[in-house]
């Protein structure tokens, strides 16, 4: 689990100093090209129709998503366990920030939906050693109130510390407006760790469907009212499945090959994010010069295309409800290093930012930002609603 997180952690940084330094973008020089207004400090952006929520961000804030116009915020103590996270929410139009959830975990894997965010405590003994307890928890984002769909721990048997090590199932969570999916970690011989995908209502959190176990790999990847979408992995393919919640009907709509043409801790089909009838994932396998590939397919009719990704080296594809957004560590030439299409029609969709920004993830009916403001001393977080 903490491997994850660490490619994660340093995934993000990566691509938060590559775009340090952007450039304008023309619909002319490119039909994937994304618009995007001049981000020189002292030019005055041609912001597009819609509302921009700017904040503060907090020393500790990490991630930020966002809920119906409104900001939230998960933030974590740099240091050893305890981690003393909170979950922070800010209305529109001037906030403030005001604590939602608090405690002495590690949040990790967050997804918001309706007025919720669903997430994973980890703990880990202070004392260190491996061991580790996790909790999947959904906390209502007005009250605070939270509900515990499940809880497992495993044994300092099962750490794994320095890399380079094989895959193996870790934690996913998706959330969806009545239900929420997740992967359990089950310990067995020797440390091994096998992956139990459940899904189950919010109101009736133990009546439990299992959907699949794997023990190479096994994530939620999307949840609606009505199905759910997750990769099991084998020893040479990954497959993208959905299951009906109500019928159980389950279908394959897609493979990936793994193994020696895939890197492990890259962006694959094992990391897809679903909107709607779309589920789309950056293929770091298929590089020609600058180009990376990113591929999308439709979860009812198993269309399947290939877009150009924009750049190499790029961050998990993000999607919210109208957007589908990711970055890249280097331009293919065409442009700053950012993609974010229409999450129906998959176009390049325009986009305005200002100031210094970096960090443009598709979250909710809006695409999120982060600003260095005051020569770089702070920052500041934009939810963007066209």
């Amino acid at each position: 689990m903490m491997n994850s997180m660490k490619l994660l952690a340093l995934s993000t940084l990566v691509f938060a100093i590559s775009c340090a330094s952007l450039s304008t973008t023309s619909p002319s020089e490119s039909p994937s090209a994304v618009p995007t207004a001049s981000v020189s400090p002292s030019t005055t952006p041609n912001v597009l129709p819609g509302s921009t929520f700017s904040m503060p961000v907090e020393r500790e804030m990490i991630e930020f998503f966002g809920d119906r116009g409104a900001l939230v915020a998960r933030g974590t103590k740099d240091g050893p366990s305890p981690y003393e996270s909170k979950i922070s929410r800010a209305e529109a139009p001037s906030g403030p920030w005001r604590t939602v959830y608090e405690s002495d975990a590690m949040f990790m894997l967050e997804k918001v939906s309706t007025g919720r965010i669903a997430f994973m405590e980890y703990r880990e003994p202070y004392q260190g050693g491996g061991a580790s307890s996790e909790n999947v928890l959904v906390v209502d984002l007005s009250t605070g109130q939270k509900i515990e769909m499940d809880r497992f721990s495993l044994s300092p048997a099962t750490y794994r510390g320095g890399g380079g090590a094989p895959r193996r199932p870790s934690g996913s969570v998706v959330l969806g407006p009545d239900h929420a999916a997740w992967t359990r970690l089950v310990e067995g011989a020797g440390g091994s760790i096998t992956g139990v995908l459940r899904v189950a209502p919010l109101s009736d959190p133990a009546s439990v469907q299992t959907i699949a176990s794997s023990g190479e790999w096994l994530a939620a990847v999307g949840l609606d009212s009505r199905r759910l979408v997750y990769v099991v992995g084998g020893k040479t393919e990954d497959q993208l499945r959905v299951r009906e919640i109500s019928s159980g009907v389950d279908k394959l709509v897609a493979t990936a090959p793994v193994g020696d043409t895939v890197v492990f801790g890259l962006p694959g089909i094992d990391q897809a994010a679903v909107s709607g009838d779309w589920a789309i994932w950056i293929d770091e396998a298929r590089v020609a010069g600058d180009t990376t590939q990113a591929v999308a397919v439709n979860l009812t009719t198993g269309e399947r295309r290939t877009l150009d990704a924009r750049g190499s080296g790029c961050s998990t594809v993000t999607a919210g409800s109208r957007f589908f957004a990711w970055s890249c560590a280097k331009s293919n030439g065409t442009g700053e290093p950012y993609v974010v299409l229409d999450a129906k029609t998959l176009t390049p969709s325009p986009l305005a930012r200002r100031g210094l920004s970096y960090g443009l993830v598709a979250a909710d009916d809006a695409v999120i930002w982060l600003n260095a403001v005051a020569g770089g001393a702070t920052r500041e977080v934009t939810l963007y609603r066209p």
